[in-house]
Parts: C-alpha cells; sequence; structure tokens
C-alpha cells in the first residue's frame, strides 16, 4: 500500500469543509432517505436487532435482494447459496478482488474508476491494467467511449478479472448493451470474472437503461454483481452492500469477507429488505426531485 496516502475523498471533504465549498468528490446526497426507511431502522433496533447477524446477512434481506434482482432484471439467486450482505459496496469489491486474484494476476479496470480498485488490486498482489474512457465530442451530446482494440490489448495470459462499473463513477456513462457484448465476448474468449460494480442502477436519467452484464448470454456464471443499499436509498452511512454471484463465485467472496467485517448493520439489515420490496415509488421520487433541481 506504500505510495497510496489518504484517500482522495477524505482529501476532497477536508477541502470542501475547509472552504465552505460544496462537495462533489463524494457520493452521498443531500437527502436523509426515505422517513419509512428510518423509521423502521429505528424499530428494528427497539425491536432487538442489536447483535451479530447471520455471517451471510439476515434471510429477509437477501430473499429482498434477490427478488429485487428477479423483479428488475429477471436474474435468478437463490437468497441461501447465492447471495451475501456486505458492509457496504467497498467491501463487496475488496472481497471480490482478493477472492479472485492474487499475486501476478492482472485485473483490467475502465479509468477513470473509483480509487479503491486500484488499492483492492494491490492487496491481492495483483497488477491493473487499464482501458481509458474517453470523451468523444463536447456538449450534451458528448459521450464517453472506449477504444475495443485497446480492451482486446489489455488483455494477458495473466489477465484474471476484469471491474466493470456502469453506471459509471465519476463519468456518469452508462454502458450500452452493445459495449457489454463486446467486453462479454472478451471475458468468454479469455475467461475471465467480471466484478461488476452496479451501486448506481437506479440512477439513470435521459431514457437511458441499466443493463447488469449477467444477464447476457452465458455471463451469469462468470459475473460477481455488486450493489449497494447506501447508494440506491440515499443512506451511504450505513454501509449496507450486497453480492450476488454463482455459487462457487460467492463461496470464495464470502471466505474473504468473514474476515474482514465478518457482519455488520444488523438493524439495517431489515430496514433494506422491506424497502427493496418498495422502491419503484422512492427510485421515482428521487430522479423528480434531480431533475426539478437539474431545471433550476
Amino acid at each position: 500500500m506504500q505510495g497510496f496516502g489518504t484517500t482522495i475523498f477524505s482529501e476532497m471533504s477536508a477541502l470542501a469543509e475547509a472552504t465552505n465549498s460544496i462537495n462533489l468528490g463524494q457520493g452521498f446526497p443531500d437527502t436523509d432517505g426515505p422517513e419509512e426507511l428510518l423509521a423502521d431502522a429505528i424499530c428494528a433496533i427497539r425491536e432487538g436487532f442489536n447483535q451479530y447477524p447471520p455471517g451471510m446477512g439476515l434471510f429477509e434481506l437477501r430473499h429482498a435482494i434477490s427478488e429485487h434482482h428477479r423483479r428488475c432484471y429477471d436474474l435468478d439467486y437463490d437468497p441461501g447459496s447465492e447471495i451475501l450482505v456486505t458492509a457496504g459496496a467497498t467491501e463487496a469489491l475488496a472481497a471480490a478482488v482478493l477472492a479472485l486474484t492474487g499475486v501476478g494476476d492482472e485485473v483490467i479496470v475502465f479509468e477513470p474508476y473509483y480509487d479503491s480498485y486500484a488499492a483492492a488490486i494491490a492487496l491481492a498482489g495483483a497488477q491493473r491494467r487499464t482501458v481509458a474512457l474517453r470523451r468523444d465530442g463536447s456538449g450534451e451530446n458528448s459521450e464517453w467511449l472506449f477504444d475495443p482494440d485497446e480492451l482486446r490489448a489489455a488483455v494477458t495470459s495473466r489477465t484474471k478479472a476484469l471491474v466493470l462499473n456502469t453506471p459509471h463513477n465519476p463519468t456518469g456513462k452508462v454502458f450500452t448493451r452493445a459495449e457489454l457484448e463486446l467486453i462479454a465476448d472478451v471475458a468468454e474468449r479469455h475467461d475471465l470474472v467480471i466484478i461488476a460494480d452496479e451501486v448506481y442502477e437506479h440512477l439513470v436519467f435521459d431514457g437511458r437503461s441499466h443493463v447488469p452484464i449477467a444477464t447476457l448470454r452465458d455471463m451469469r456464471e462468470r459475473t460477481v454483481m455488486i450493489g449497494s443499499a447506501g447508494k440506491s436509498f440515499s443512506v451511504t452511512g450505513w454501509k449496507i452492500g450486497w453480492v450476488a454471484a454463482p455459487v462457487a463465485l460467492l463461496g470464495a467472496v464470502r471466505t474473504v469477507k468473514q474476515f474482514l467485517t465478518y457482519v455488520n448493520g444488523a438493524p439495517f439489515q431489515p430496514a433494506i429488505a422491506i424497502a427493496l420490496g418498495h422502491e419503484p415509488p422512492y427510485y421515482d421520487h428521487i430522479r423528480s426531485q434531480l431533475h426539478e433541481q437539474r431545471d433550476r
């Protein structure tokens, strides 16, 4: 970890506080989550959800995540063996990289990227290979694109995984189906695991659609799908994330995760389970608020 220093988010937050500036460096909202969600967490505390939850996460939440994936994407994951609750998506990402790569392996990431990717890869003893996202044009209609040949050239005999972040942080890019099919083809040809960071899955605007790469043909079995209640419900401090993956991949991730935080957020887990069952109206409300702010 030499050379990593302090995370950029700590630096930006400190600068924002020192200069009394709006902090655009860290992904937390200026709202405090749905009132019903907050009330459900308070209720869970009072009802005794204050000790260690199960290692895989509360079954009620794992079932709700499974239903969310089925309802939104027609993806079926067994809540008993293919869903894991984590201490936010960052732990899920770290556990996946540590579980599925090691010393001498290579991991492809699209650049720019969330800074924890580089740290997790370094902790695993692996090497980072980047594929640049470049702005095509200027103005409202410009897009962030990557060069397919650059992606293909980034793969070597040591490449084990590719981290795919869509919708993308920090550019806002939503990878198209055609781009995902190209990435899937590369993954299949070289037997790569896709670590799919999809924490912004419901923050999609302007008529675009988020397509999980796991929905593409034969990709479910090589994809580790990562989500975040903090991003979806504006409760980033709760640190509730999850992994959905086939049994073999999830078992590897779970083996690492149990020695990181083991478990977390007991009273938040039943609250998130309830929220996942009522999510569409909340997402519509958030989109409406953001559109109103933009129009001003």
